[in-house]
C-alpha cells in the first residue's frame, strides 16, 4: 500500500489551497484565511448573554429597585441611618452629592458595595424589587398607588424606591424635552426627587465621569405628579433617576407611586429608550464604587465591553 503526500490541492481553474502542516485537535475543523491558506480552527463559543434587541419605539423600559426602609433611622435590627451618613431622599438625584452617591449605589443593590457590613441597603424585604426591568405596555411605566405593609418596621417608617430610565439621543443635536412622572413622598427624609446623569463623553467607552442635574424635589406628605426638563446631548445616553418614598397611611400601611407617563410624547423624534444601557443597568456592577462614591461611569464602560460601544 502506498500514500500520496501533497502540500496543495487545486481544482482545475481554481485557487490552489495550501494544506495545514500538522493535524488539529479533536473537534476542530478546517478553515480558510480567504487567501488559500487552510488551517485547523475551533468552533466559536456562543455569547453567554442574551442578545439585546435594537432600540425601538415599541419598547420603553426602566430598572427599578426598592427598599423597605428609608435608610434614615436607627432602630431594632437596622442600626444604621444610611451607608455613608444620614440619608435624605429629597436631594438624592443631584442636589446633594453625598445623598446622590448613596442613592445610586443603593439602586444598584447595596450602599456599601465593597464593604464588610451585613446591612444590605435595598431589596431588604419580601417581594421588593432588586434591579428589576420594567417594561411599558402603553405610555406609562412603573407603579402607581401600590399598597405596602411593613410589619417589621416601626409603625410609621416607610421605604424608598429608585427608578432609572436610560434615554438616548440618536441625532447630532441636543434635545430638551419634558418628562412626566408620578411620585410619593412623606417628609424631609422620606421625600422624592428626580434628576438625570449626563456622561462626559458621547460614547460609552470614552466615559470617565459625568454630572447630575436635579430638576425636582419634594419633602412634604403627598402623592401626585410632576415633571422635569431633560437635556440630552447629541448622540448621548443620559440616565433619568426618579427616587420616591413610600407614603405613610396608617400603622404599618404605606402607598407608593413611582411611574413615568406620557412616554410617547417624551420619546420619538430623536429620543429612544437605550436598550443596551437598560440591560447594563440591570446586570453590571461598578467594581470601584465605595460607600462614599458611586461610579455611574463604570456602567457606561461596562456596557461598551459587554454589549458594544456606541
Amino acid at each position: 500500500m502506498s500514500k500520496i503526500v501533497v502540500d496543495q490541492v487545486q481544482k482545475s481553474g481554481g485557487v490552489a489551497l495550501t494544506l495545514p502542516t500538522a493535524d488539529g485537535t479533536n473537534g476542530q475543523f478546517i478553515q480558510t484565511n480567504g487567501a488559500g491558506q487552510l488551517a485547523f480552527g475551533s468552533p466559536l463559543i456562543p455569547d453567554p448573554l442574551p442578545p439585546v434587541p435594537s432600540d425601538s419605539p415599541l419598547i420603553y423600559g426602566s430598572v427599578f429597585t426598592a427598599s423597605a426602609r428609608g435608610n434614615i433611622y436607627s432602630s431594632g435590627e437596622w442600626t444604621s441611618s444610611g451607608p455613608n451618613s444620614t440619608y435624605q431622599n429629597a436631594t438624592a438625584a443631584g442636589s446633594n452629592a453625598t445623598y446622590t452617591h448613596m442613592s445610586f449605589n443603593m439602586f444598584l443593590g447595596d450602599g456599601v458595595p465593597n464593604g464588610t457590613s451585613d446591612i444590605v441597603y435595598s431589596g431588604d424585604f419580601r417581594g421588593l424589587e432588586y434591579r428589576t426591568i420594567l417594561y411599558s405596555n402603553g405610555n406609562r411605566l412603573g407603579h402607581n398607588y401600590r399598597e405596602l405593609f411593613y410589619y417589621e418596621n416601626n409603625t410609621s417608617y416607610g421605604g424608598v424606591s429608585w427608578h432609572v430610565l436610560p434615554v438616548r439621543n440618536t441625532t447630532g443635536a441636543s434635545i430638551t424635552r419634558t418628562l412626566n412622572f408620578m411620585y410619593s413622598a412623606y417628609d424631609t427624609y422620606n421625600g422624592a426627587a428626580c434628576g438625570y446623569y449626563t456622561p462626559n463623553a458621547s460614547t460609552y467607552a470614552a466615559t470617565t465621569g459625568g454630572t447630575w442635574t436635579q430638576g425636582f424635589t419634594q419633602a412634604s406628605n403627598t402623592i401626585t405628579s410632576s415633571s422635569i426638563s431633560v437635556v440630552v446631548p447629541a448622540n448621548t445616553t443620559v440616565l433619568v433617576m426618579l427616587v420616591t418614598s413610600h407614603n405613610y397611611q396608617t400603622t404599618y400601611y404605606f402607598k407608593e407611586s413611582s411611574m413615568f407617563f406620557g412616554l410617547s410624547t417624551f420619546f420619538g423624534t430623536g429620543l429612544v429608550c437605550d436598550l443596551r444601557m437598560l440591560n447594563a443597568l440591570a446586570l453590571l456592577r461598578t467594581p470601584t464604587a465605595t460607600a462614599a462614591v458611586s461610579k455611574p461611569e463604570e456602567i457606561y464602560t461596562g456596557c461598551a465591553t459587554v454589549y458594544g460601544n456606541r
